[in-house]
């Protein structure tokens, strides 16, 4: 399997996920599971949350040298956030257990890399992922695939990977905002 970056944008409702590799391939997911209603019972919750973690983790592969997650959004209003936080503990658990080294990056770290500005929207991120990824398609598909994207930008830049990298490299303060596992722990 050719090394590769993952990255994962974790969520309930809907996860989107992404590889890159050092010559630039880039492949996307996209994974979604039914709404529970306020009754769902403890055991739909917990499979729920096992369905995802399970999905995220089956990505990783032998050729997989670093796992990006976006971190948490602490000021997120919406959705679960007890059961978002159960789903991203299991996928990072999992990974550090299979010592792939893991990197977490806030959401406005992401937006500001790819799209100039923390606060940017996810069309937004939409746009400044094709932009900077030309000829992959990458203008259809999902916001939560766009997320992921970035986050395999952000992580190859940081490994030194030839790419495509933002204009000026405007990226480069951003990057030193993620909590990124150390160097020598990851194969390159």
């Amino acid at each position: 399997m050719t090394d590769h970056v993952l990255a994962l944008d974790l969520g309930l409702a809907k996860a989107g996920a992404a590889t890159l590799t050092a010559d630039g391939r880039i492949d996307t997911w996209l994974k979604t599971t039914p709404a529970l209603g306020p009754t769902a019972t403890l055991h739909a919750v917990a499979d729920r949350i096992g369905v995802m973690a399970g999905w995220a983790v089956g990505l990783a592969t032998t050729g997989t040298i670093l796992a990006v997650v976006e971190g948490p959004a602490h000021a997120a209003q919406h959705g679960q956030p007890h059961e978002r936080a159960g789903v991203w503990w299991a996928v990072v658990r999992r990974l550090l257990h299979h010592e792939i080294p893991v990197a977490v990056l806030a959401p406005k770290t992401v937006k500001g890399y790819i799209a100039g500005k923390g606060n940017a929207s996810k069309d937004d991120v939409r746009r400044a992922v094709a932009a900077a990824w030309p000829g992959q398609g990458l203008g259809r598909i999902s916001a939560d695939e766009a997320d992921a994207v970035a986050m395999c930008t952000c992580a190859a830049d940081w490994l030194g990977w030839d790419g495509p990298w933002l204009d000026g490299r405007r990226g480069v303060d951003w990057l030193r905002k993620a909590a990124w596992p150390d160097r020598a722990s990851v194969r390159a």
